[in-house]
């Protein structure tokens, strides 16, 4: 470690540079937390703001219509900070952020089980530092709070089979329902199916027979029954079936949100999703396979929970990059095991090689593409944005003798932390200026009259409910925009060409307030990604106010 004495004082580099990387690291997160919400994340921060301005922590609702996609986990633990300061993006996404801490330990005390101490700080590391965490931080999934309570469950399950201590079992149940209410079966089927695997391969099978599972059991369901309260109010028997069957079994046949399927979607995802340590953990798990095979493995925790729910998702219709980040925990554990074997253990020099190789090919792409994002695609001029970015780029040359293991994982990070710097404190504000949805609001606000609400027709961007002052309804259809019409004198509509042309067919006096050029952020393309064709791939949304 290099000490420089300055003044009679030792001064350790090593430390201070990763103090400067730990404050960026902060920072990256902190700046995320003031991005807009929009999509999926924009609907459940407005589903905390019902319950914060009615009271009702039960009966689940959205744009004055009951809620049945999710379990209530997430707007749970939102709600309370809208009450300390209001309903702000801040205030939806820093509790998601605080709970995740509870991912980052368990996966250094379930990976310490097994493992060294190095290893568990690699997994913990990697785990804080993958762009699952750095993207899924900005726009929430439910899936954030699942992976916290799955990897959770799994440390104090692999804590039991260890100790065989009750208070173990108990509190990974706790887990285990957490998990369910935050995200439905899934919350069970992981830590499951990596138990049985673990047990199954390491002869320990008969061990399940015990009465403190059974306690375990217990709290679980005590937990789930809890969440389920409002879904049975609401939907009775019907919402029981959704929550158990349906919106699992639906999305995988393609009854709910269903799409071609790609075999391979979650394979290449993983290549982004889990940068910087994409390829390193295909390369572990290769490994693993391998080592199970030729002798065995003392832990299969990982393993197992990585290859049933995968398989599984890869076969649905419906796949999405955040169905992957329960699995997160799992792959930040084998990519941490091997590659500190890769660098201990002289037989595998050659795999030492190819991994350095890897990831120094990876931070080249990752700097070439915060320079084309920033430089070309969506233009920073801001000095203290490039100052940063310089300042990441200096700790990227810093040396670091006689540990190359520690200088690959940090120069990984810190070109990690550029990306998503880059992307939190610039890129998705410049987004935000094409998705018009809260310019709309905007306007709105300054303009419309008390009790005159905004509704929303052929438009998916639910967030409206979230940034409007007086929320209205959503129109699925031609009846329930002739309903509004018919019933809202006074009422703004947010709609597109197509819902705009109805409204001027239908004959009733209106005002065309305002038109926005607009492009949604859930999915980008070349076109709108080039500067220069840009503004051909925006479409046209409208605010309109019906007259009395």
């Amino acid at each position: 470690m290099n000490k420089i004495n300055v003044a009679g004082t030792k001064f350790d580099q090593e430390k201070v540079i990763a103090i400067l990387i730990g404050a960026f690291l902060l920072l990256t997160y902190i700046f995320g937390l003031f991005v807009p919400v929009t999509s999926d994340a924009g609907k459940y921060a407005a589903i905390s703001r019902v319950i914060y301005e009615t009271g009702d922590w039960i009966n689940i609702s959205v744009h004055y219509e009951p809620y049945l996609q999710k379990p209530p986990l997430l707007f749970w633990i939102t709600t309370p900070f809208y009450f300390l300061v209001g309903p702000s993006e801040v205030a939806f996404k820093l509790p998601v952020l605080l709970y995740s801490v509870i991912a980052i330990y368990s996966v250094f005390k379930f990976a310490r089980i097994f493992y060294s101490k190095r290893v568990a700080q690699l997994a913990a590391l990697m785990l804080a530092t993958s762009e699952f965490y750095f993207l899924f931080h900005n726009d929430i999934h439910t899936d954030v709070l699942l992976t916290a309570n799955v990897i959770f469950a799994i440390w104090h399950i692999a804590e039991y089979f260890k100790s065989y201590k009750l208070q173990n079992m108990l509190l990974a149940g706790l887990g285990i329902g957490l998990g369910m209410i935050s995200k439905g079966p899934i919350g069970v089927f992981v830590p499951v199916t990596a138990t049985l695997v673990h047990l199954i391969f390491t002869k320990q099978l008969k061990r399940i027979l015990n009465y403190k599972i059974v306690l375990g059991g217990a709290v679980c369901l005590v937990v789930l029954a809890v969440g389920m309260v409002g879904l049975v109010k609401q939907f009775g028997w019907e919402g029981l079936e959704f929550f158990f069957w349906e919106n699992n079994a639906g999305r995988i046949a393609g009854r709910i949100k269903g799409g071609k399927v790609d075999y391979l979607f979650y394979f290449h995802t993983t290549l982004y999703v889990f940068l910087p340590w994409g390829i390193l953990f295909f390369l572990a798990a290769f490994f693993e396979v391998k080592e199970l095979f030729k002798k065995g493995n003392a832990e299969l925790f990982s393993l197992g929970g990585i290859v049933f729910y995968w398989s599984i998702i890869s076969v649905a219709h419906a796949q999405a990059p955040h169905y992957l980040m329960v699995l997160s925990p799992f792959m930040a554990v084998l990519a941490a095991k091997w590659m500190v074997r890769f660098f201990e253990n002289a037989e595998l020099y050659r795999m030492r090689k190819a991994v350095v190789i890897i990831q120094y090919v990876s931070i080249v792409l990752m700097w070439i593409l915060v320079l084309v994002l920033s430089g070309y695609c969506f233009q920073s001029k801001s000095f203290w944005f490039w100052g940063g970015i310089a300042i990441l780029l200096v700790l990227l040359f810093l040396p670091l003798q006689n540990n190359q293991i520690a200088l690959v994982v940090r120069r990984s990070i810190i070109s990690i932390i550029a990306i998503s710097f880059a992307i939190n404190t610039h890129v998705f504000p410049e987004l935000f200026h094409y998705q018009s949805v809260i310019a709309a609001c905007e306007v709105y606000e300054k303009q419309a009259r008390d009790g005159e609400m905004l509704n929303t027709y052929k438009s998916q961007h639910r967030e409206l409910f979230f940034y409007a002052k007086t929320p209205g309804y959503y129109l699925y259809d031609s009846d329930d925009l002739e309903q509004c019409l018919k019933n809202q004198p006074g009422g703004w509509i947010y709609t597109n060409d197509e819902g705009l042309e109805e409204i001027q067919q239908s004959g009733t006096a209106f005002q065309l307030v305002q038109s926005f050029k607009h492009r949604s952020l859930s999915g980008f393309t070349a076109k709108f990604i080039n500067p220069a064709t840009r503004e051909s791939s925006l479409k046209n949304m409208h605010l309109v106010k019906i007259l009395k």
